[in-house]
Parts: structure tokens; sequence; C-alpha cells
């Protein structure tokens, strides 16, 4: 998958024909986004992408721990647009032993979620060690991505990771700061944030290469 995957149809012939009445017949636009979720396990990575796939319904009622990888997609609508933003989500499992089978997705992907319980510091402590492992195999291709705080639920209970803790360490690896919660559904912010940086760079990347006709 290369840094914009696209599919478009003209739909010239209707264009045309109902242009003068101010319709939008355009046919979408769809550029495919390739997002991995990375983190310590048990951190809810996997009831996040389940739930933005398919709603608060989509909540897994039993506790199944991911190994390898699992795949998923949903399209997100960018606003005053026909463009479709494929989100194409790999959820990797948060083994040391999997990250050998995890890496060519790293390689390839376009944008990242480093996800931790914010009832669980270690899983906060060890985004740390995520994001320079993926440093390391992307080299000097910049990264595109959100740090997640997950479980918010859970976040009044004692010893829980403040919300200064998260921003600061998203702020120090220039990302982005989210709290979600997939037991009450509240997980599509992070997503549609990325899709719309996504479409931004496919923006700008299209008119640098019109420039140049």
């Amino acid at each position: 998958m290369g840094p914009f995957s696209a599919m478009s149809a003209d739909g010239s012939e209707a264009q045309d024909r109902f242009a003068h009445l101010g319709i939008n017949t355009a046919r979408p636009l769809i550029l495919r986004c390739k997002t991995v979720l990375l983190g310590a396990s048990t951190t809810g990575k996997t009831s996040i992408a389940h739930v933005f796939q398919g709603g608060a319904q989509n909540f897994p009622k039993n506790y199944n721990m991911t190994v390898g990888v699992d795949f998923m997609v949903k399209r997100v609508n960018i606003p005053e647009t026909n463009v479709i933003v494929e989100m194409y989500v790999v959820d990797c499992g948060g083994f040391p032993i999997c990250q050998d089978m995890m890496k060519p997705h790293w390689e390839s992907a376009n944008a990242v979620m480093l996800v931790y319980d914010v009832s669980n510091t270690e899983s906060f402590l060890s985004l740390g060690g995520w994001y320079e492992q993926i440093k390391k195999v992307r080299a000097d291709t910049a990264i595109t991505g959100v740090v997640i705080a997950s479980k918010m639920d859970l976040a009044e209970r004692p010893g829980t990771v403040t919300e200064e803790q998260g921003k600061r360490l998203s702020t120090e690896r220039g990302l982005e700061f989210f709290e979600v919660c997939a037991h009450r559904g509240s997980v599509d912010a992070p997503f549609h944030f990325l899709a719309e940086v996504f479409y931004q760079k496919y923006s700008d990347r299209k008119g640098e290469l019109e420039k140049l006709r």
C-alpha cells in the first residue's frame, strides 16, 4: 500500500447534466489510510477498533487477547467534500513475541495510534518503548499519529494516569492526544482526526504535483 491509495470514477456525463441545477453528482473519491494500533496487551485496542467499526453494540462482551494482528475497515466521510477515507485498521497484539509479524505493517502504515489504559500506569510507561520501536522501523519517515487514553470510565480510580501526563507525552513526540471509552461507545474522534489529516496530506501532495505540470 503506497503513501496515498485512491479509487475514483469520472461521472462527467452526470455532472454536465445536472450542473445547472447546482447538484453535486460527482462520484466519491476513496482514499485508503492504513492505521496501526499499538500498545501493551489489555489496553483496549481491540475494543476500540470493534466499536469504531460497528458502534457501541460491537463492544466485546468477552475478552479475547489479540495474538498477532487483526484487521477491520470502516469508511469516514470528509465533511464538505466528495471524499471518503477508508480507514484500514490493523490491531496489533501487545506481546513482544509478535513484533516480527507486525513490523511490515508498521513500515507501510499511514498513521499510528499509541494506546494506553488510564488505570494501568505500566501500559502508559510502555508507550515510550512502542514509539521508539516504530520510529526505528520507519527510519526517517515522519510519523503521523495520536496517543489514546483508553478506558476513561475507569479514570476516577486512585492512581490513574492523569490527562496532563498523557498530553505531555503526546506533545513531546509531536502527536495529538485523545481520550476514549469503548464501553460507552466514544471512540470515533481520533479516527476522524487521522482521516482528515490523511485527506489534507493527499490534497497538499496533489497540489504540488499539479504545479509541476
